[in-house]
């Protein structure tokens, strides 16, 4: 993981040999602070990818093979880690969620 200038970017590579990435700027500021997180799915055609905020709120519209590009705003001071988080279906709904890259927020 490298830290530049308030950039945080994190490169994972899962089981099945594909790489997700999450990048995120500004990792620290003042509330509000509004966050753009940038990064790949998986690369796989199957499973579900998301984006697990670390204040409660998710977006699971993450596309496996595509790349892309959040805005979420942190209104409360506090640290919070968010996590790139993906999984295989499992029947209806993905059966389990790993977490594939993470980056740290810090909120004063």
């Amino acid at each position: 993981m490298g830290l530049l200038w308030g950039l945080a970017t994190m490169v994972m590579t899962t089981p099945a040999g594909s790489s997700s990435t999450l990048a995120a700027s500004p990792t620290i500021g003042t509330a509000p602070l509004a966050v753009t997180f940038t990064g790949t799915g998986s690369g796989m055609n199957e499973g579900v990818m998301l984006l697990d905020f670390g204040d409660g709120q998710t977006d699971d519209s993450i596309s496996t093979i595509r790349t892309f590009t959040r805005t979420h705003t942190y209104t409360a001071a506090g640290s919070y880690t968010v996590q790139l988080k993906s999984g295989a279906y499992g029947g209806q709904r993905p059966s389990i969620l790993t977490a594939v890259a993470s980056v740290t927020i810090t909120v004063h």
